[in-house]
């Protein structure tokens, strides 16, 4: 373990820490994004690459219309699940802490666990989470508890609810019928042929293999309480209840 730990160290914390890094990133580490696609699109990737075109267009006319509906009825400044609950649940523990006024840009708050160091002007705290989430952690809303500012002004622009609108205003058009298309003639004189690529012996995999570290979700059959397989596939000998019998 010593070995690791200077291995880390030499190569700096900035490589490897999300509370070090020169950047930003969001806090959940997922898989890239074409494999929840992929997921998604996995019986539509069996069909031409037209009809998988129709399909992915289908699917973000839905997605866009949704959200954006939903959107539309919120009524909150932040975004309800990404930023409004957060913020609640900090106000709650906000209310339970010390603040300390060290002049008037710079604030210390006693929280019994993890103090921290609030400079207003520099929008930053010693605990580093409100730089890296640019929402107000729970000393940023104690100070603004304090000082009777307005939470909300503190968050990132990211977090409000018109940005969110903004992401869901374009509009996704279906395409044109084909006797409609407007081709240039230097594109129909070009003669497109398929990848050269190996076609691999067996079936093709519809899921994606996880990643290192990720996991696994075992479901289990309500039928034997097994795992790998459900109700209708259950093939399991399962004992019966025991019944008294009357003679």
């Amino acid at each position: 373990m010593m070995r690791f730990a200077q291995y880390l160290e030499s190569a700096g914390l900035h490589k490897w820490s999300r509370a070090h890094m020169d950047g930003r990133r969001y806090n959940v580490m997922t898989t890239n994004i074409a494999e929840s696609i992929n997921s998604v699109l996995r019986f539509a990737r069996m069909l031409p690459v037209v009809h998988l075109i129709d399909e992915i267009i289908n699917l973000l006319v839905k997605w866009f219309s949704k959200r954006r509906d939903f959107v539309l009825k919120c009524t909150s400044t932040l975004c309800p699940d990404f930023g409004e609950k957060k913020l609640r649940r900090r106000l709650e523990c906000a209310s339970r802490m010390n603040v300390v006024k060290l002049n008037h840009i710079e604030y210390n708050v006693v929280d019994g666990d993890m103090d921290g160091h609030v400079h207003l002007t520099n929008n930053t705290c010693s605990c580093r989470k409100f730089q890296l989430e640019q929402l107000p952690y729970k000393h940023v809303v104690a100070v603004c508890r304090f000082l009777k500012l307005n939470v909300y002004s503190m968050a990132s622009r990211y977090y409000t609810r018109n940005t969110w609108l903004d992401a869901y205003s374009d509009t996704t058009y279906p395409v044109q019928p084909q006797e409609l298309w407007v081709i240039p003639e230097d594109v129909q004189s070009r003669v497109v042929r398929p990848p050269n690529a190996k076609v691999m012996p067996g079936r093709r995999k519809k899921l994606r293999i996880p990643s290192q570290g990720e996991d696994i979700i075992r479901r289990k059959c309500s039928r034997c309480s097994g795992t790998c397989h459900n109700k209708s596939t259950c093939k399991n000998n399962v004992p019966l209840p025991n019944v008294g019998h009357t003679l």
